[in-house]
């Protein structure tokens, strides 16, 4: 399955879109990655799924524009909105990895008629990370650059057997880009600042169904923040044996495998 890019205008410039190439039939699923990496980690997803996807830059990554807000409601899903328009796309299956899940869930809520089902990896309701803890990271990232601060960070935050994998790296350095410090610590204030607590309860009471996987080796958001946004929005959760915080890099035939049951029971029940 090959992917096609393209660029949609968003509410604050440019949004670049990975999308699947030539006719494929069914509701399309929307593919939102976390934070600091790009629609490419979807990749090798995407070539394992049989209906359209669609995976886009948000704004402050990839080949998309650098301005914000870099906040959930007021910056991110407001993007996934301008693609799905622009595309002419009224209902979707939506997943995401890490904060991409988070979004996901908060777009479900704003938006439940245009979401069918959504599935996240490793994604929290809010870290409750300390504006200290996120200011020592940004010291970090200033001190080393935006390159050499992700390289040394992947390797942490993957599972034990995936830490030495050449492909993997390959595409999060890919995905990482050369971005400019200042915006990179605006996306991380964002994000580990981000709390969508008071939405997520919205869609418990709607009809979207929702699975968190999370691996049992991820540091970043484990398994009990997986089974907190689970609860709260009515879903399932799930743990990947041997997978940190990337399983679309790590497992992407097992995350594949997860789309495709997932996305087929929700459209089962609405049937």
């Amino acid at each position: 399955m090959g992917l096609d890019r393209l660029g949609v205008e968003g509410r604050t410039g440019r949004l670049s879109v990975l999308r699947t190439s030539g006719h494929r039939p069914g509701v399309p699923l929307v593919l939102i990655h976390p934070i600091n990496s790009a629609a490419v980690v979807w990749t090798d997803v995407a070539a394992r799924l049989d209906r359209p996807v669609v995976a886009l830059d948000l704004r402050g990554h990839g080949d998309s524009g650098l301005t914000g807000p870099f906040t959930v409601e007021e910056g991110y899903v407001p993007d996934v909105l301008a693609v799905l328009d622009s595309l002419g796309v009224n209902e979707v299956h939506l997943a995401g990895g890490s904060l991409g899940g988070t979004i996901c869930v908060a777009l479900a809520a704003l938006y439940p008629r245009r979401v069918l089902s959504v599935t996240t990896f490793g994604s929290t309701l809010g870290t409750g990370v300390p504006a200290e803890a996120i200011g020592a990271m940004v010291s970090e990232l200033e001190a080393g650059g935006t390159a050499a601060y992700f390289a040394g960070l992947v390797p942490d935050i993957v599972g034990r057997e995936h830490r030495e994998s050449a492909h993997l790296k390959e595409v999060m350095a890919e995905a990482v880009g050369t971005r400019p410090e200042a915006v990179v610590a605006e996306i991380l204030y964002g994000a580990f600042g981000a709390d969508i607590r008071h939405l997520a309860g919205k869609v418990a009471t709607s009809t979207i169904p929702v699975l968190a996987v999370a691996g049992d080796e991820d540091p970043t958001c484990p398994p009990s923040m997986s089974r907190e946004l689970a609860e709260t929005t009515g879903g399932i959760a799930k743990v990947l044996d041997g997978t940190g915080h990337l399983p679309m890099l790590e497992e992407p035939g097992q995350v594949a495998d997860l789309l495709r049951t997932h996305i087929a029971r929700a459209e089962g029940e609405a049937s």
